[in-house]
């Protein structure tokens, strides 16, 4: 078993580790993130991440050329969603309810399309701005008259010192962390804020959806109050406010996320004494179990249903189905096509098979493998809608 990380620690830099999780994908053809990581559990602070040998280069490159993001209809990030634009705009309130200045010079890092600079402008800000890899996203938040620059952590800022910097679900897929946060330092004003908002791993085993669903190809940081709290206070910020909070996504799901409002510690300011963060490897090691136990159901029902000899279309090409082709029996079923709504999978290959649209699928007589557990009942009424008379195939039994 490793216990040497091929990367270290993101926080404190120790490379002794302990791994929790080994996960594995089977990535469309010229992907250029990692088909498998382990999941690791520092052995000196106690953080959580994935073990990956990718480059921060490379996650730029993947977020400029791939992001899902770009699609307006990602209910993450643009507000077209109900259920995003109510998170946005309960961030939106956040921030200004903190900051008490709607003249503040506001940066969203990784702004997508640009919702929640939206939802502060409508709550009242009027200096906004957003940076993100992805030109298309920049393009997106542009068309709502918002200043927005294609940009990473590892290029300068093309305006001046800014009074808030704000990071919402940013955190969990940066390569490198320490980066980032000098990145922060310097385009923050002297007596600037820092808000962060990520994923709450602690509570990943409460509300599982899907099997190893926060353990991705993009997230690849998995953050308690405590690590989150380690390292803002190692890049010399002193917390002014955060908590815990629950994030409804769909009328059935939520997601719980941590957050925290940041400022820089005076000079010679003595830092808070963190303790090793030892509940973090104990809720993911919970998370894994149960994970496992999920995805072991969802096999046996492919083994029941899958067609010995026939071939299947699979509609969803997201992470699930990228899991399921290496985990499960989906890996060895004979697969005429992937069927993806979003634009940016369409055209690629996987597994020597093309990702087409749901129009393309017109014509295909095969049964069709819904791959997702959260969306599959939306799914099927799709499918239905359009008139398809193909069998549906679901990974959970209704």
């Amino acid at each position: 078993m490793k216990e040497i990380a091929d990367r270290p620690c993101p926080i404190c830099g120790e490379a002794r580790v302990e791994v929790l999780h080994t996960q594995r994908f089977e990535l469309p053809q010229g992907h250029p993130l990692s088909g498998g990581y382990d999941v690791v559990s520092c052995r000196t602070c106690g953080f959580v991440y994935a073990d990956t040998k990718v480059s921060q280069a490379a996650y730029d490159s993947y977020y400029a050329e791939l992001s899902k993001y770009q699609d307006l209809r990602t209910s993450s990030g643009s507000g077209e969603d109900p259920f995003d634009r109510k998170r946005l705009e309960a961030t939106a309130r956040q921030i200004v309810d903190l900051l008490r200045d709607p003249g503040a010079r506001i940066l969203d890092v990784g702004c997508a399309n640009g919702g929640l600079l939206k939802a502060l402008r409508e709550a009242g800000c009027t200096s906004l701005c957003g940076i993100d890899p992805s030109p298309a996203c920049v393009e997106n938040t542009r068309s709502w008259g918002i200043e927005a620059y294609p940009g990473t952590f590892s290029r300068p800022f093309p305006r001046s010192k800014i009074d808030c910097a704000v990071l919402s679900h940013t955190l969990e897929h940066v390569q490198d962390l320490n980066e980032a946060t000098q990145w922060i330092g310097r385009v923050l004003a002297e007596t600037g804020t820092v808000y962060v908002e990520v994923p709450d791993a602690v509570r990943y085993v409460d509300y599982l959806y899907a099997p190893f669903q926060d353990f991705n190809t993009e997230h690849i940081n998995h953050f308690s109050l405590l690590s989150l709290q380690r390292l803002m206070s190692r890049s010399g910020y002193r917390m002014v406010t955060g908590g815990e909070k629950l994030v409804a996504t769909s009328k059935d799901t939520d997601y719980p996320a941590i957050f925290g409002f940041w400022r820089r510690a005076g000079t010679g300011s003595a830092m808070p004494d963190l303790p090793r963060d030892e509940g973090l490897k104990a809720s993911l090691v919970r998370y894994v179990r149960a994970s496992r136990t999920l995805l072991d159901e969802i096999d046996a029902q492919l083994r029941r249903i899958l067609p010995r000899s026939t071939p299947v279309v699979v509609w969803g090409a997201g992470q699930l189905a990228l899991k399921l082709l290496v985990e499960t029996s989906l890996a060895t079923a004979r697969i005429a096509a992937f069927v993806d709504s979003n634009p940016v999978n369409q055209g690629k290959v996987l597994r020597g098979v093309s990702v087409i649209s749901p129009e393309a699928a017109r014509g295909l007589a095969a049964p069709i493998v819904i791959a997702t557990v959260l969306h599959q009942q939306e799914i099927a009424e799709q499918i239905r809608e359009m008139g398809l008379p193909n069998d549906l195939l679901f990974l959970r039994a209704n």
